[in-house]
């Protein structure tokens, strides 16, 4: 690698000092006369490869959500970036979720500033937990990752990325309030002196919540308050060495009636949530061409659960949830060549769980190397591979290759194949839950034995639908392979127009099955590596600059998703439905809807408008959601019938911002302008919302 590149990448001084505020403006290129690696310019992403380099040059799918978008469109919460991002679908499941690919919450890694976050319930993380304040941008890498990233990288990463320092003193706060009484008050402060750097956010975010189903007792979203605090503080102590210190700390208290099955009062139901991580780390480069980083990640997740009778005051339940998660890790990026750029890294990782329902303790060590590979300068490959060794499972080792052609200036060809893997979770092994407003009971693999035999001396077993001996078998990870493909083409300065395709082969999925019948009328269940699935689809994206001040984005994306095990029993004719005449007859592999919760069809559409006089900035989202499978009623296990679906919606937002004199901004927008509910299907929409603000910066 030339010297003028070198310094781009690997050049002393602090990371915040290396890489210009991303904007929405396509990437200029810049090539060096001895070299075929090029300097980082703007955009700059580095979750695909570890490594900074321009969003054009990465060579698996990646999308960039900039600041400017995020204030644009007034963004508070991940939930709201990524609800009109190409190909990404949320889901409401123990909190708001992403669905990647056709794959669920559970398969996407979420991080912030490369590290993860932790605390899923069910397999989701709930997205609204994290704040978008102080974020520079949010990265989004599609398909398998796990060569890199390990675990739960198996449909794809998002990282957040905060804002560093850049000036010696700069500052924001904001102030909004909306409909259900939603506030949310936040400020950032940073400096950068000399050899120091840092910043500080806070935010307070809270809502009354709603009920879109007034004759139930409990709400559709609770009352809730949510508090985020988080900052950074780093020196170059030398002109080689940096350290740098960051942390999290956010907690919510929500509050919300219930009723609860057998039970003539209602109930109060007062939840705690409290998460933080502390992460320092020291950064050397030895040599111009080196760059080493070693860091210790910390981080922490607690819940509380208690529901109390509000005529009595009696304790009816008092849980607890402690997840703790620990890993350090070393990392090292060297130029070995003008054509070669490795990254290579290794660390060690404990987790534990400690409660109620679930209790456990997970170790093992990883490592992992990759290759930036230069062929000639329209080609780079890009091989890498991550071996894991964990206490809970065997040990995994995760390929991938990627290969990125340009045969000319305005094209550019991306091509990948990739295995991914998803670890058991603590839930699928250790799990002891028993619902106390229904009534059903969940056991993990590890000890589904015991819990059933448990059952069964308290009298509450009234059928066993399979053998004791025949339960408690491991838990293999899911493993997938993917394959994807697609062209990026500039026809003009102008217009970007892009397609992807993928193809996941996804092997011993883990499902819930029952195991037994309580006397109760309700089911006693346990987890099982039970089927072979597939998603496949095509991702249509473009952007437009039809005029100066104008940006228009849309996408489309076609999904299939299904089991192998439904299509084998399908095509042998083993699965049946009932007809209206009373008729049993077999069900047709077309007739499949596939997976429960993937829509075959999706769209987004987003345009921006600035305009110099006045000073005023538009912004209209648009997004299109396809009818999806809800899952079985009519007995036959699948989606086959119209009375099985949940219908498409189509949802508008519009947010306008208007500068006040230099430092100030006002804002004002409505989303869901149409005012679709769908209280049974869409509980995360409460009907048309507005909002009003005011940001203000120094």
């Amino acid at each position: 690698m030339a010297a003028a590149a070198l310094v781009a990448v690997f050049a002393p001084g602090p990371a915040w000092a290396q890489v210009p505020p991303a904007d929405d403006s396509t990437a200029v290129r810049a090539s060096t006369a001895d070299s075929l690696w090029r300097i980082a310019l703007d955009p700059v992403v580095v979750t695909a490869t570890k490594t900074e380099q321009q969003l054009e040059d990465v060579s698996v799918p990646t999308n960039v959500v900039t600041r400017r978008q995020i204030e644009a469109q007034g963004a508070l919460r991940l939930t709201d970036v990524l609800r009109t991002q190409p190909g990404l679908q949320l889901q409401s499941d123990h909190g708001t979720g992403l669905q990647m690919q056709g794959l669920s919450s559970e398969y996407v890694l979420v991080l912030v500033d490369g590290q993860p976050v932790i605390g899923r319930t069910a397999g989701t993380l709930d997205l609204d937990r994290l704040a978008m304040g102080s974020v520079e941008r949010v990265e989004i890498v599609r398909g398998p990752s796990s060569s890199l990233y390990g675990s739960e990288a198996l449909a794809g990463v998002v990282n957040i990325i905060t804002q560093d320092a850049r000036e010696p003193l700069s500052g924001q706060g904001r102030l909004r309030y909306g409909t259900h009484g939603t506030t949310d008050v936040s400020g950032r402060v940073a400096t950068q002196r000399d050899a120091w750097h840092g910043h500080l956010f806070a935010s307070r975010y809270a809502s009354g919540g709603y009920d879109l189903s007034p004759g139930t007792t409990t709400p559709t979203v609770p009352e809730f308050g949510t508090y985020v605090a988080r900052g950074q503080l780093g020196i170059e102590a030398t002109e080689r060495v940096g350290l740098s210190l960051r942390g999290r700390l956010s907690t919510q208290l929500q509050n919300s009636r219930v009723a609860v099955s057998g039970r003539q009062q209602t109930f109060d139901d007062e939840e705690e949530r409290r998460d933080w991580s502390l992460t320092p780390s020291v950064t050397v480069r030895p040599s111009a061409g080196m760059r080493w980083e070693t860091r210790l990640h910390l981080t922490s997740y607690h819940t509380e659960s208690r529901l109390t009778g509000r005529a009595d005051g009696t304790p009816l339940t008092d849980s607890r949830f402690d997840q703790h998660y620990g890993k350090a890790e070393t990392e090292l990026t060297a130029v070995v060549s003008e054509a070669h750029l490795l990254t290579g890294g290794a660390g060690f990782i404990r987790e534990t769980v400690d409660a109620d329902r679930v209790t456990g303790e997970r170790t093992g060590g990883f490592a992992f190397l990759q290759d930036e590979w230069q062929v000639a300068s329209w080609l780079t490959l890009t091989p890498s591979a991550r071996l894991d060794a964990h206490s809970d499972y065997p040990t995994r080792l995760s390929p991938k290759l990627a290969a990125l052609l340009r045969p000319t200036e305005t094209l550019r060809v991306r091509a990948s194949i990739g295995s991914g893997y998803k670890a058991p979770a603590f839930r699928q092994l250790h799990l002891d839950y028993t619902n106390p407003q229904v009534g059903y009971s969940v056991f993990g693999a590890s000890g589904v034995r015991e819990g059933l035999r448990g059952l069964e001396q308290q009298g509450r077993i009234q059928t066993v639908l399979r053998e004791p001996e025949t339960l408690g078998e491991p838990l293999e990870p899911e493993r997938s392979v993917a394959y994807n493909i697609g062209v990026t083409l500039d026809p003009s300065a102008r217009w970007t127009v892009s397609v992807n395709a993928f193809h996941n082969e996804v092997s011993n999925l883990i499902d819930t099955q029952p195991v037994a019948q309580k006397t109760n009328g309700q089911q006693v269940f346990t987890y099982f590596n039970r089927q072979d699935v597939f998603t496949r689809g095509v991702e249509l994206q473009t952007q437009l600059h039809p005029l100066d001040g104008w940006t228009v984005a849309g996408s489309y994306t076609f999904l299939e998703a299904k089991s192998r095990n439904v299509l084998a029993a399908l095509n042998d004719g083993e699965i049946f439905r009932r007809t209206d005449s009373g008729r049993d007859v077999p069900v047709s592999p077309s007739e499949y809807g596939g997976l429960s919760g993937r829509s075959r069809h999706q769209a987004t559409l987003r345009t921006t408008y600035h305009a110099d006089r006045p000073d005023l900035t538009v912004s209209v989202e648009g997004r299109y959601r396809g009818r999806y499978g809800l899952g079985d009623r009519n007995g036959n296990g699948i989606v086959d019938v119209d009375a099985e679906y949940a219908p498409g919606y189509t949802l508008w937002d519009l947010t306008i911002t208007k500068p006040v004199f230099e430092t100030h901004a006002l804002q004002a927008g409505v989303e869901n302008l149409t005012d679709y509910t769908d209280a049974r299907n869409v509980p995360f929409l409460s009907g048309r919302r507005w909002f009003v603000g005011l940001r203000l910066q120094f």
